[in-house]
C-alpha cells in the first residue's frame, strides 16, 4: 500500500523511524496512561457486572431490571457515550475515557455473566437446597465460585474493547494516552506517527492477549465444573 499511495502510507522503515522519533519516555507514558484508563474502566464494568448478577440472583424484579438495563446500554452508541461524558467533565478528565470503557465492558461482563447464571443456576440449585443452603449462601458458595471460568472469558473480550475503546475516548480529550497522540499526529500532518501510534496500539493489545489474558484463562479452567 505505501507504494501505491507513497504520499499518504509511509512504509514500514519510515514508520518504524517515527517511533523512534517519538521517543521511548513519550510512548512508555501513552501506553500507561491508555492502560491506566482501560483497566480502571473495566474494573468499574466489573463491579457493576457483579452487582447486577447477585441482586439478580437474589431477586426477579432485579433480574428483569438488570436484563432491561443491559439492553438500553447495549443499543447507545460508544460515541454517544463518549461525547456525553466530555461534555459533563470536560476533555482534560480523565474520567470520560474510564467511564466510557465501563460504559463499554459493562454489557460485556454482564451478558457473560447472565449466561454463567442461567447454566449454574440449573446445576446446583438443587443440591444447594438439599443441602439446606439459603439464596444468599447459594450465590456465595456455589454460584460466584462457578462463574470464574465464564467472567475470565468475558473478561478477555472486555479487556480487548477496553483498550480499543479507550483509544477512541482519548481521542476526543487531553488525556495523553494512545488515543489522543494518535490523532495529533494526524492534525499535524504527521502520518508516519499516525501509523507509529496505531502499530503501538496493536503491539500493546497483543503483549496483553499473550502475557496476561490467556495465561488468567488457562488457569480458570480449573474452575471449570
Amino acid at each position: 500500500m505505501a507504494r501505491a499511495y507513497p504520499e499518504l502510507i509511509p512504509t514500514p522503515l519510515e514508520t518504524l523511524r517515527a517511533m523512534g522519533a517519538i521517543g521511548a519516555q513519550r510512548i512508555l507514558h501513552a501506553v500507561l496512561v491508555t492502560l491506566e484508563n482501560s483497566i480502571t474502566g473495566y474494573l468499574v464494568g466489573l463491579a457493576l457486572a457483579l452487582v447486577s448478577v447477585s441482586a439478580a440472583y437474589t431477586n426477579r424484579h432485579a433480574a428483569a431490571f438488570f436484563d432491561a438495563l443491559n439492553t438500553l446500554i447495549q443499543s447507545v452508541s460508544i460515541l454517544v457515550w463518549a461525547i456525553v461524558f466530555i461534555m459533563i467533565f470536560g476533555v482534560v478528565s480523565r474520567k470520560a475515557p474510564i467511564l466510557v470503557v465501563a460504559a463499554a465492558t459493562y454489557p460485556i461482563l454482564l451478558s457473560g455473566l447472565f449466561g454463567a447464571l442461567r447454566a449454574l443456576d440449573k446445576r446446583f440449585a438443587l443440591l444447594a437446597r438439599l443441602l439446606g443452603a439459603s439464596r444468599y449462601e447459594e450465590l456465595i458458595h456455589f454460584i460466584l465460585p462457578g462463574m470464574i471460568p465464564y467472567l475470565v472469558a468475558a473478561s478477555r473480550s472486555a479487556i480487548g474493547i477496553a483498550l480499543r475503546i479507550s483509544v477512541v475516548a482519548e481521542a476526543f480529550g487531553a488525556s495523553g494516552g494512545v488515543g489522543y497522540w494518535l490523532v495529533y499526529s494526524y492534525d499535524v500532518g504527521f502520518r508516519e506517527g499516525v501509523f507509529a501510534w496505531a502499530l503501538i496500539l496493536v503491539l500493546l493489545m497483543i503483549i496483553v492477549d499473550y502475557a496476561l489474558l490467556r495465561p488468567v484463562e488457562r488457569w480458570s479452567m480449573k474452575w471449570r465444573v
